[in-house]
């Protein structure tokens, strides 16, 4: 019975592919049709005993490739492979199912002492409620796999225990390692925390390359946000028709502005902001699968006099290829005054602020300053930490992506540090 289509993604080598199809002849049986995603060459499909189709379409589209092709098929399993994975020898054909009950089997992918649950079989018909998601929803294409994972209630998935698949040696890079870390978080459990509420707010300009990663990140999470509220401030790409795909999802608003800078843009939102806190996430920023989880937490145990919780960031670099590589972790540190916020090194955050204080000081200041069109972030904290026993709250937390472009704002404006600092703490 040919009830398995086999799918080969990111192999980056024939000598590894020819291996991997190689290792499929113990399933010949079962095996309708080879798919190979971006093959690393042409394929002789002749010398392999069973039927080969290749799939050429721009990194961006696989995931909708994968959508189609899994929606349509007439077959009961699809298996994946992985960057040089080969089926064992041992391989048991008549074992490669799956119990009643269950849609997906796993394996867990090592590098050192992490690791990320992949799917390895999973029902082809369970693709028709659980589909990929776009590659621009991801900061990095490695995370479609475990962010499909995560929208799987762990009662429908059995992990395999057998040694049926060999993988290469594993790239044990810093930027390999902390994707790992990262992926990992997609697999902990939904906990759904009602108190304190959280709302998050997003101005866009012209990020419409990274504007759904930023997005996507606010809802693959362990705990969703009870707000997410967003504002195009007159962008002149596609960045607001991105924000009206998500007005569906729940608690979400989308507005739309003349450009009037980010400060504008923020305060616009106030208003609408229902929760007991809000943070603020850039459009070209993302967040960790477990930040909202673990802010939650944190802010349940805030001193009530407390305006601001902040933590860690860590930093990727935008590559020209579209890679992204990781370059640290910026901790931040206590600021208990004015003068040691000015000798922060900036950006200081992620920032969450207490709402009834935001809004106590009428939102972020619009500076003289380039018409208020930078650093609303220092002016705004400036106000808060000068609010009378207002504190700001460190905790050692890391759930922030920041990524450093050509583009940003932030880069881009650098060299008008010092030209700001007289306008720091003014209107």
């Amino acid at each position: 019975m040919r009830d398995i289509l086999v799918f080969f993604l990111n192999y980056e080598s024939w000598v590894s592919l020819q291996q991997a199809l190689s290792s499929l002849s113990s399933l010949k049986p079962r095996i309708k049709t080879v798919y190979l995603i971006h093959p690393p060459t042409a394929i002789d499909k002749q010398q392999f005993q069973y039927e080969i189709q290749t799939i050429a379409v721009p990194n961006g589209e696989i995931a909708g490739a994968l959508n189609t092709l899994l929606q349509t098929c007439d077959s009961t399993y699809a298996l994946f492979l992985h960057n040089g994975d080969t089926l064992c020898p041992n391989i048991q054909p008549n074992r490669l199912t799956l119990p009643s009950g269950k849609a997906v089997m796993t394996f867990k992918q090592a590098i050192g002492s992490q690791y990320v649950e992949q799917p390895f079989l999973v029902r082809t018909a369970f693709f028709q409620e659980k589909t990929f998601a776009d590659l621009n929803h991801l900061p990095f294409p490695d995370a479609l796999f475990p962010a499909w994972l995560q929208n799987v209630e762990t009662r429908q998935i059995v992990q395999t225990k057998d040694p049926w698949i060999k993988r290469p040696r594993a790239n044990t890079s810093k930027s390999k390692r902390e994707k790992y870390a990262y992926m990992m978080k997609y697999r902990r459990a939904k906990a759904e925390i009602p108190s304190p509420t959280l709302a998050i707010i997003m101005s866009a300009f012209n990020m419409t390359d990274y504007l759904e990663t930023a997005i996507a990140s606010c809802f693959l999470q362990q705990s969703p946000p009870d707000q997410l509220l967003m504002i195009d401030d007159g962008s002149e790409d596609n960045s607001y028709e991105k924000m009206c795909k998500w007005k569906k999802k729940r608690g979400v608003k989308v507005f739309k502005q003349k450009n009037g800078g980010k400060a504008r843009a923020l305060n616009a939102l106030l208003p609408h902001i229902t929760t007991d806190f809000v943070m603020e996430v850039d459009a070209d920023d993302w967040l960790d699968p477990d930040a909202l989880f673990t802010i939650k937490k944190k802010l349940q145990r805030l001193p009530k006099h407390a305006a601001v919780l902040y933590g860690n960031f860590r930093r990727w670099k935008q590559q020209p290829t579209g890679t992204l590589l990781y370059k640290t972790i910026a901790k931040g540190k206590p600021v208990r005054s004015a003068s040691e916020l000015m000798s922060y090194p900036f950006p200081l955050g992620p920032r969450i602020y207490r709402t009834t204080m935001l809004k106590q000081i009428n939102g972020f200041p619009v500076t003289p300053f380039e018409n208020g069109r930078l650093y609303e972030d220092v002016s705004v904290l400036m106000k808060l930490i000068k609010q009378p026993n207002s504190v700001f709250c460190y905790d050692d937390f890391t759930v922030y992506n920041i990524r450093e472009h050509p583009t940003s704002i932030t880069r881009l404006n650098r060299h008008k540090w010092n030209a700001f600092l007289p306008y720091a703490d003014s209107d």
